[in-house]
């Protein structure tokens, strides 16, 4: 287990029963509240979690350093579930009857989100920014599920429409071979398919990558003119890598679970001209104020900039506004109530209006590329 303060590994010493005062709603003090995470610190996904939640905890850092929300603090259990399902279910349950912490933040993953759903109802408990694009989370709607991030199908239906501009219409697609993967799959037969674009070949990779020279022989055996990737972190280096070797000078189109920032320094020219969404601004130019502010505490604490940790940073802005307008007398009903009655909140062009019926989150979506050096480019 670990329990941040964020940037600092420093223990939180809770005595007795400090979080489950009766006078305080569960994972409430006077002057502290406590959040929990179960999230990918090893597998598969744990490069992409790490920076997402340095942008986080830079973030509540800063907020924290002010005095926290209502005069209390922002504390977060973080548990290891290395992308699994099975043990972010028992993560879930340990945060929920062992920790007693107020709310989830950032849970990792389309599979390991799917399995603690029904933990929330049964709770009565909220997932803040659940670190996943899956539309299987926003439909049927769930109230206890508060969704920051753009839904995937808004990213494929952008790369679908990129696509049929620059007449690229034979192209292979390369999946991860889990619920979020299979969900992609039939999102992008819909969208290409509207598009007018054919998938020639597609094939499902495993989450381990074990089966990478195997899959990546298959998608050359048709020839297609791109390939689109439908698969996160490690996954997505070791298949372009594996491609390349069968099919040099590939043209590759990908998501924001790809994880850009990693991957680009990873990939080097092994990348280069790769074409993804990403669901956040661009973090590297001070064009706005949101950016400008995440730089700036981003610097202050000798932090790189990167999508992910932008995106961890805009998740955490929200969490904190939902406790700015619930008030001091915190409870998770009133909390909850104080998200879903905000209306639109807009950060330069990154909003979200969440309603009593639809807590989907933003649908901000923007094209990069990767350079021969591994930069990414507008």
């Amino acid at each position: 287990m670990r329990i941040t303060g964020f940037l600092r590994n420093t223990a939180l010493l809770v005595l007795g029963s400090a979080f489950h005062l009766g006078a305080f709603a569960q994972g409430v003090t006077a002057d502290d509240v406590l959040f929990g995470t179960t999230r990918a610190m090893s597998g598969p996904m744990a490069s992409i979690t790490h920076e997402v939640f340095t942008g986080a905890g830079a973030y509540l850092d800063h907020v924290n350093a002010q005095g926290g929300v209502h005069g209390r603090k922002i504390r977060l259990i973080a548990l290891d579930d290395g992308y699994d399902p099975a043990r972010a279910v028992a993560n879930v349950k340990r945060l929920i009857e062992k920790d007693k912490v107020f709310a989830l933040f950032g849970v990792t993953g389309a599979p390991t989100n799917m399995a603690i759903m029904p933990l929330l109802a049964e709770a009565g408990i909220p997932s803040i920014a659940p670190l996943t694009a899956s539309e299987a989370l926003r439909k049927p709607f769930n109230r206890y599920v508060f969704h920051v991030m753009c839904g995937i199908a808004d990213e494929i239906d952008k790369i679908a429409e990129h696509l049929a501009i620059r007449g690229i219409n034979k192209v292979g697609v390369v999946y991860v071979n889990n619920a979020f993967g299979q969900e992609g799959m039939a999102l992008t037969e819909r969208a290409f398919a509207a598009h007018k674009i054919a998938i020639v070949t597609k094939n499902g990779l495993e989450s381990n990558s074990a089966d990478t020279e195997e899959v990546s022989a298959y998608i050359a055996k048709s020839a297609p003119q791109a390939v689109f990737l439908l698969t996160i972190g490690k996954q997505t280096i070791d298949f372009v890598k594996a491609y390349n070797r069968q099919a040099p000078g590939a043209q590759y189109f990908g998501t924001s679970s790809m994880g850009l920032h990693i991957i680009g320094k990873a990939l080097g020219k092994d990348g280069a001209g790769m074409v993804t969404t990403q669901a956040t601004p661009f973090p590297y130019s001070a064009t706005n104020n949101i950016v400008m502010e995440y730089q700036k505490i981003m610097t202050q604490r000798g932090l790189k900039y990167s999508f992910e940790s932008m995106g961890g940073f805009l998740y955490a802005k929200f969490l904190v506004e939902g406790l700015r307008r619930a008030g001091r007398d915190l409870s998770r009903e009133r909390y909850m109530h104080s998200l879903e009655t905000m209306g639109k909140v807009d950060f330069d062009g990154y909003s979200i209006n969440y309603s009593k019926t639809d807590h989907s989150g933003t649908r901000y979506v923007e094209l990069m590329v990767l350079s021969r050096d591994g930069e990414i480019r507008r």
